[in-house]
């Protein structure tokens, strides 16, 4: 089965996905609307038959219980808040982090992390994001390299923060825990925390992270449909995204549908001619040019 054999497959689910997604997707968006958006991600590429509104009445429920334990929470100072809300969720609501599964992609499905209670950075942070807004206190998804985080924000004037890893039992982080993240992410490259690092995630930034995510997990076990599906999904919602034209045109390749393939690699070599693995791209593309003269 080839990619253009798949058209109907495809079309089905662009449809969904640009239906309950990419046609509703805003930056003012808040945080139940995004974790519907994860949700609905989950639904198309993984579980078919996942009742969206189901799993926002949990965090719902979850939510209101909260708010009931909390009183005054306007008097209370952040590190506090912060702090009861840790307690909750961690020690009362279990969650953790799935630290011996952590590239499996149903952590990156919002309903298994909440019938295990357990996940990665980014899905476990926007649980918890979602609960603080039951008490009116507002946090802000990270969209960090290699770690998703969350912030409180005390000044907005000067945007000094409070950086929370719920993924870490909701600790406090400084600026000497989040260098060392970054050192042991990117080991080989200089790349020092600045402001831009912590600079809340749009919507479309954390569902492409999010697809990124699921991308990676599928290509562990080479499932090329499924990893072909959601790298339309992540170019529906970002269609000059280099890393996955340069993918789509690496999938096509596998298809054997080189013209195709060829097209979508020279626009990647074109929006992207510093590349890292520019070397490789260009050997492909050789490979793919000596194909077609073949026949």
């Amino acid at each position: 089965m080839g990619y253009e054999d798949n058209n109907d497959i495809k079309n089905d689910y662009l449809q969904d996905w640009n239906d309950n997604i990419v046609s509703k997707i805003d930056n003012n968006d808040g945080i139940e609307r995004i974790n519907e958006y994860v949700l609905h991600t989950a639904r198309i590429i993984d579980y078919p038959d996942l009742n969206v509104a189901n799993y926002l009445a949990q965090i719902d429920t979850m939510g209101k219980e909260f708010n009931a334990k909390i009183k005054s929470p306007k008097t209370m100072r952040p590190t506090l808040i912060i702090e009861k809300l840790n307690e909750f969720f961690f020690d009362q609501q279990e969650f953790k982090p799935n630290i011996n599964d952590y590239y499996n992609p149903v952590n990156n499905c919002l309903n298994i992390v909440l019938e295990k209670r357990t996940g990665i950075p980014i899905t476990l942070s926007l649980v918890y994001i979602h609960l603080a807004s039951y008490l009116d206190f507002k946090l802000y998804p990270v969209n960090f390299p290699s770690h998703f985080l969350v912030k409180y924000i005390l000044d907005e004037n000067t945007n000094e923060s409070i950086v929370i890893d719920p993924f870490n039992k909701g600790r406090i982080m400084d600026d000497y825990i989040l260098q060392d993240l970054l050192k042991n992410a990117y080991p080989s490259l200089e790349i020092s925390v600045s402001k831009d690092l912590l600079k809340k995630a749009m919507p479309r930034q954390i569902i492409i992270r999010i697809l990124n995510n699921f991308k990676n997990g599928y290509s562990e076990v080479d499932d090329l449909n499924k990893i072909m599906k959601i790298n339309e999904m992540i170019i529906s919602l970002d269609n000059s995204n280099p890393e996955a034209i340069r993918d789509r045109g690496i999938i096509l390749y596998r298809f054997k549908n080189y013209e195709e393939a060829l097209k979508n690699l020279y626009q990647y070599i074109e929006l992207n001619p510093e590349a890292s693995d520019m070397d490789n791209i260009l050997e492909l593309v050789k490979q793919i040019r000596d194909s077609i003269l073949k026949g």
